[in-house]
This record gives C-alpha cells, structure tokens and sequence, in this order.
C-alpha cells in the first residue's frame, strides 16, 4: 500500500487520503459545499475525525484541497475543428456540473449560499475559462470563428445552454450536445 511521510509519527496511507477526498466529492455533488464538514467527510468515510483533522487543521483547508480535484486539468486540443472545440467543451460543462461538483455544488454556486466555497470555485476555474478564451480569441484571428464572436458570451452560452437543460428536463436529453451544436456552429463559423 502507497505511504507518504510526514516528518513525524506513523506514514500517510495514500487510500487514507483518497477515501477522504472521495467523501467530501460524494458530500459536495449530493448535497453542497455545507454538507462538507469534518463531522459528515468523517462519517461518510470511515476515517476517525483525528485523522482528518493531522491532514486537514480545518474545513477550509480540506474545501481547498477538494477543490483540486474538481476541475480536469486536461487541455483542449487546438487543432480540433470549430464544431469538435465547441463539443469538447460541453463535454467539460457537463462532466463538471453533473460529476465533480454534482447538484448540490450548482446549486450552492448559484444561489451562492457559501461564498466561499463559491469564490474558490471561481478562481480555480479562472485559468481554464482565460485558456479556453484565448484558444476562442486565436480561432477568431485566424477566421475559424466570425470576428464578432465574443469569447466570454459564447463560453456562457455553452453554459448557460447546459443548465437551462438540466433545469428543464432533469438532465440533458440523448442527442442534446448534437443539437446545441447544429443550432450554434453555423451561428459563429464564416460561412
């Protein structure tokens, strides 16, 4: 089994701290930011509360670090056609609104019940969201997208066009992304 050291005292297990982690994703997606506590992350884990705490001084450290697990680090590939860019991102939008932070994130996003939690989300989306705009920016100066189109509003139309399906049927409908796709690819490619 994989051990870290900490200096002092017994090795970490590695499945230690993932069975951690995995709890306060579980908490987070089900039921929002402030169901993730030490109390409930310690429950739903298994792992006695010191444990958590020699790893975590308080939920805030531990809401920090989970957060690291939310967004994929995977980078969009530059070469993709329009249509296959714009994919890829709905991909992206509905891995990490249905997956990582799952319901109970959104909501707590939206409603912004922990502002914290939901300031963190935000910066830790900050450098994805500047990259995927620069790469919206470069297919506009290269003419792969119309030169009016606004990065920031076409990121937030993708969005947008994820929840307001969520909203309405529960979760995306077979074939939705396909037809998101054929309504908004001729809508800002050159014709």
């Amino acid at each position: 089994m994989p051990r870290s050291s900490t200096g002092r005292g017994r090795p970490r297990l590695e499945s230690t701290d993932q069975r951690i982690i995995q709890a306060a994703l579980e908490l987070l997606r089900l039921k929002g930011p402030a169901a993730m506590n030490i109390d409930s992350v310690a429950a739903r884990s298994g792992v006695a509360r010191t444990t958590i705490y020699r790893r975590y001084r308080s939920r805030d450290e531990l809401m920090r670090t989970t957060m690291e697990h939310l967004v994929d680090p995977a980078p969009l590939p530059p070469e993709l056609p329009v249509r296959e860019k714009l994919r890829w991102v709905l991909d992206r939008i509905s891995d990490i609104l249905e997956n990582r932070i799952g319901p109970g994130g959104t909501a707590a996003v939206i409603a912004n019940s922990d502002p914290d939690f939901t300031s963190a989300l935000r910066a830790r989306f900050a450098s994805r969201l500047g990259t995927l705009t620069d790469l919206v920016n470069a297919d506009v100066a290269e003419g792969r997208l119309e030169a009016d189109v606004d990065a920031d509003t076409l990121l937030g139309l993708l969005i947008g066009a994820y929840l307001a399906e969520v909203l309405r049927f529960g979760s995306p409908r077979h074939g939705w992304a396909d037809r998101v796709l054929e309504l908004l690819t001729p809508a800002v490619t050159p014709p």
